[in-house]
């Protein structure tokens, strides 16, 4: 068995900032990445993911397992009842899971996403 680990050293491993894909009215979130790792032999990624406040569509296909490191908000799915999140909350999202985010407090969370 073989064990990786991801460690944010600094900010400077962070991708530039782009904004979100498909943003929900003002302010429109911007997001980062960092330490984006594929891991072999699983069909996974994992990673840091940043994101400043705003509302969006999810876009991630693949199911997703995450914890909030940092920051607050909801996550509402489709058909569904929001779910507030905050600082030692994990999320774990189905495949193709749709819905919208809104970030209240800029969010650092950890991912790891099934392809």
């Amino acid at each position: 068995m073989s064990v990786v680990r991801i460690r944010l050293h600094d900010q400077s491993t962070f991708s530039p900032k782009t904004p979100v894909g498909q943003p929900i009215g003002e302010p429109i979130a911007m997001t980062r990445t960092a330490e984006h790792i594929p891991l072999e032999g699983c069909d996974a990624v994992t990673g840091f993911w940043e994101c400043s406040p705003g509302q969006f569509r999810r876009q991630v296909v693949g199911a997703e397992y995450s914890y909030i490191v940092s920051g607050e908000g909801t996550f509402t799915p489709d058909n569904g009842e929001a779910i507030q999140f905050k600082p030692g909350d994990a999320l774990f999202f189905e495949a193709n899971s749709h819905g919208t985010w809104d970030i209240r407090e800029a969010v650092l969370k950890t991912y790891l996403i099934f392809e």
